[in-house]
């Protein structure tokens, strides 16, 4: 059976194209690596390279080593990372979110039920969170939609709903309700961690000039000294509040999204303990 190192050796020589460029990146000598390719063709009883006397390219066994040499490594590396994951798992709760607030709401509930475990959070979009579900990097995710797949149960969690958060004197403060549109050409504070609602912004906030803030802490800090106008929702009025300011909600239908809680099968107890005491 071939050594890792040396399947890594082979793969660093065909993205090199030589020894000597493959030896290099590798930081280890070239009589070094040369040994590691004839250790190679030992093993496989073929040589896998055609030699001249100023250079060796691989033949049609080195190549098909080649294919064989990624597919191992390839396998060796979801080993680890399942192994990781595993081991990460009994004694810290990753939750994966594709939202700020919800996370924020869900880790301390997650702390409560299982004081014994590390409860740590990142936010990532729900294409990452559910490869990550799948192969145990995260212990539950939150997702902006049900995820209908074998063995990956899911439950409404939250329903949040997007507010402008006025100062009382401004203009629109009296208003019942304000579409994005209602917002062209104003001047509004936001914080840079938006998950999912980035899109939002994106696609319909282009003409509101936003000043961006990279540190909740200064974001909240800025909102409290500053008349400018800010996004706030349900979820985050609940753990913040500013004086003299107005929230008005905005209809538009993608400005409120219902969220997901989505865990493994084997993870069923973990979703019933967070239905129960959300």
């Amino acid at each position: 059976m071939p050594e890792l190192e040396h399947l890594y050796h082979l793969l660093a020589v065909n993205e090199y194209g030589t020894l000597s460029a493959a030896a290099e990146a590798l930081h280890i000598s070239q009589p070094s690596l040369s040994r590691s390719m004839q250790k190679l063709e030992a093993e496989f009883g073929t040589s896998l390279f055609e030699r001249t006397k100023n250079k060796a390219s691989l033949n049609e066994a080195g190549r098909l080593a080649v294919t064989e040499a990624k597919r191992v490594t390839d396998a060796a590396e979801e080993m680890t990372a399942r192994m990781a994951a595993y081991v990460r798992s009994q004694h810290t709760i990753l939750v994966g979110s594709c939202a700020p607030a919800p996370m924020w709401l869900l880790t301390p509930v997650l702390g409560q039920l299982y004081p014994e475990m590390t409860i740590s959070a990142e936010m990532k979009m729900p294409e990452v969170l559910l490869d990550g579900l799948r192969n145990g990097t995260y212990q539950v995710i939150v997702t902006d939609g049900p995820i209908q797949e074998d063995g990956i149960l899911c439950r409404e969690y939250v329903t949040e709903q997007l507010f402008i958060s006025l100062p009382s004197a401004h203009p629109l403060a009296k208003k019942k309700g304000l579409y994005l549109a209602d917002l062209a050409g104003q001047t509004m504070l936001l914080y840079s961690e938006l998950g999912v609602w980035q899109k939002l912004s994106d696609e319909k906030m282009q003409d509101i000039h936003f000043i961006v803030q990279t540190q909740r802490e200064a974001f909240t800090d800025l909102i409290n000294a500053s008349v400018l106008p800010n996004f706030t929702t349900n979820l985050t009025q609940m753990h913040s509040a500013v004086l003299d300011r107005v929230d008005v909600p905005i209809l538009d239908p993608e400005a409120t999204i219902t969220f997901y809680l989505c865990v493994r099968k084997e993870k069923k107890k973990l979703l019933e303990a967070l239905g129960y005491h959300s």
